[in-house]
């Protein structure tokens, strides 16, 4: 493993991209913090903490997603990947600093909804740490999946599309901002598509706010571990 090569990485797709358009923070962060102020108005408060958690995955996951494009952009425009493919570097140092890159680049939204989230008693320190060790494997699981994805597309243009369709998909259906017990079983069933939805039902139940659903964990660890070996079989990492 390229510790180097990971951390600069990581730099220089994390870090610099907030230092050269923190905008950006506000531009990931206006969506559910919209969703939101309109669950505590609609809701009168009662549903605060499921918007509170609902936009702590939601950032995670959102941010994960919209590597597609930029993972395209680099593949098929920068070329990148051909770069890297006649060096030492291998793809799970790739991967790696891509994943801890988005890390750092979600990290502001993180920690807003950290404080949100301790200020309104939603989780206390130790809570908070199982929950951390949740958002890391759907951080890495939700990366692949966009790594996947973007290694098969063929023009740059279809990327952007592509990614908001996911993020509507991944973020707004499943029950992120809302208790998982209102959906009938079969939509729920259909929802499991989206790991956030096993990892939010999952954070529901281990902070009593509904019934711990254990078919959710089981889901959570399977579907994560598909996930993260799929960019290994799809992504092409050769000179031609």
């Amino acid at each position: 493993m390229k510790t180097k090569f990971i951390l600069a990485f990581t730099w220089f797709y994390g870090y610099s991209n907030i230092k050269r358009a923190p905008v950006y923070i506000i531009a990931y962060l206006s969506l559910p913090l919209s969703l939101l102020f309109f669950i505590y108005v609609i809701s009168k408060g009662e549903l605060i903490n499921y918007g509170i958690l609902g936009g702590l995955i939601s950032v995670i996951v959102s941010n994960s997603i919209s590597l597609i494009g930029d993972f395209t952009f680099m593949r098929l425009q920068l070329r990148l990947q051909d770069l890297l493919v006649a060096t030492e570097i291998g793809p799970i140092d790739y991967i790696i600093g891509l994943t801890l890159g988005n890390f750092i680049y979600s990290l502001p939204g993180l920690i807003l909804y950290i404080i949100l989230g301790l200020i309104f008693k939603i989780f206390n320190i130790i809570q908070l740490i199982i929950i951390l060790v949740i958002l890391a494997v759907l951080l890495f699981s939700t990366t692949a999946l966009s790594i996947t994805l973007a290694s098969l597309i063929r023009h740059t243009r279809h990327s952007w599309g592509i990614s908001t369709f996911m993020s509507l998909l991944f973020t707004i259906l499943p029950p992120l901002y809302y208790p998982f017990s209102v959906l009938p079983k079969w939509a729920l069933d259909i929802l499991y598509i989206s790991p956030a939805t096993s990892a939010s039902v999952f954070i529901q139940g281990f902070l009593n706010l509904q019934n711990l659903n254990l078919y959710s964990i089981a889901i959570f660890i399977i579907e994560s571990a598909i996930l993260l070996s799929l960019p290994l079989y799809v992504m092409k990492w050769r000179e031609n």
